[in-house]
């Protein structure tokens, strides 16, 4: 007889809690380097989506383009809880979240470090991200 899994993370930082052959589901709780004085880097997918759930606390995804070895288009989106974000493949993001942040992701099964890259932001666009994000968490 079949039965429903349950799947959850309580502990500090990213957990995969489902994968198959197409898809994996992780869950994202506060890490140290998500927090707004930990934040330094921003991540991009080559070959796939992701996306984003935010269901407990508040969090910010950070999306942008990249275009001659620059950040463009920085944006910071407050997220609502019960939405989904997508994040298409070559957008740069990343999340700024709080201690009781709690969020998921789905993306592609094959995403790796093979298809994926890391950059450094810039101080003035670390100090210009932490500015916006202080306001949207004032609120």
């Amino acid at each position: 007889m079949l039965k429903a899994e349950t799947y959850e993370n309580i502990a500090e930082g990213i957990k995969c809690v489902y994968k198959n052959d197409k898809w994996l589901v992780s869950i994202k709780n506060w890490k140290p380097d998500n927090d707004i004085d930990g934040i330094h880097q921003l991540e991009v997918h080559h070959e796939t989506d992701e996306q984003f759930i935010l269901a407990a606390g508040k969090a910010i995804l950070i999306v942008a383009n990249r275009e001659n070895d620059q950040f463009v288009g920085l944006e910071l989106i407050e997220m609502e809880q019960g939405k989904v974000y997508n994040v298409p493949k070559e957008m740069w993001f990343y999340s700024i979240t709080q201690k009781d942040t709690k969020m998921m992701y789905v993306q592609d099964s094959n995403t790796s470090m093979e298809n994926s890259d890391f950059i450094e932001l810039s101080p003035k666009e670390l100090f210009d991200i932490k500015v916006k994000a202080n306001q949207i968490f004032a609120k």
